[in-house]
C-alpha cells in the first residue's frame, strides 16, 4: 500500500501562487491608480470655479485640507459661495 500525500499541490490555496500573472496584476494595478492622478486628475483644472478657489485659497492662505474653519470669516463667506453656486450656476439663465 502506497501512503498519499497530505500535502496540498504547488499553487493551490496554501501554497505560493506562480507565474507572471500576479505580476502583471500589480503592474496594472499601478498603472490604473498612476492614470487616475496624472489623467483623470489633471482635467479638474476645467472644472468651473476651480481656478476662482485655487486663487482665492492662495490670496488668503487657506489650509485647504482643514475640515472646518470655525474662527474664520472665510469659511462663512465659503459656505455661501458654494451654495450661491449650486443655487445659481454661471451661465444659466
Amino acid at each position: 500500500m502506497q501512503k498519499q500525500s497530505t500535502q496540498p499541490p504547488p499553487g493551490g490555496p496554501s501554497g505560493r501562487p506562480g507565474g507572471v500573472l500576479p505580476w502583471l496584476k500589480l503592474l496594472l494595478g499601478l498603472f490604473v491608480i498612476l492614470f487616475f492622478m496624472f489623467g483623470i486628475g489633471s482635467l479638474s483644472k476645467y472644472i468651473p470655479g476651480a481656478k476662482r478657489m485655487a486663487q482665492v485659497i492662495d490670496e488668503r492662505g487657506l489650509r485647504a485640507t482643514a475640515v472646518w474653519y470655525t474662527d474664520f470669516d472665510e469659511s462663512a463667506e465659503g459656505s455661501e459661495d458654494i451654495r450661491n453656486s449650486l443655487d445659481y450656476p454661471p451661465g444659466v439663465k
